[in-house]
């Protein structure tokens, strides 16, 4: 097993020989990485979505349109139950073609 790693160790020194890598760009992908490496934190986060304001803004704002979006979906009409385009959610629907009861 070894001989087969020296074997192979000695055909890719032939095939392919060590080039050299240059030094400023060693150092600017350790530094690229140093930079990504930072650790996530929420309070990065929030910055980012609405910089500058204290976390109960956000989550109001989307409380808030939760809300809106929930209540037009509960309370807006969806049309006349008897009409065969549209149904309503509190008319029971018949599986077998007939509307209402």
């Amino acid at each position: 097993m070894e001989d087969d790693t020296d074997d192979l160790d000695r055909l890719l020194a032939l095939v392919a020989p060590a080039s050299a890598v240059p030094r400023a760009l060693e150092l600017r992908i350790l530094a690229d990485f140093d930079r990504f490496a930072v650790r996530w934190s929420f309070a990065k986060a929030l910055d980012r979505i609405w910089p500058g304001a204290p976390a109960w803004q956000p989550a109001c704002a989307f409380a808030l349109s939760l809300m809106i979006g929930l209540g037009i979906a509960a309370f807006a009409p969806l049309g006349d139950p008897q009409d065969d385009g549209l149904f309503a959610v509190d008319q029971p629907f018949d599986l077998d073609g007939a509307q209402g009861v």
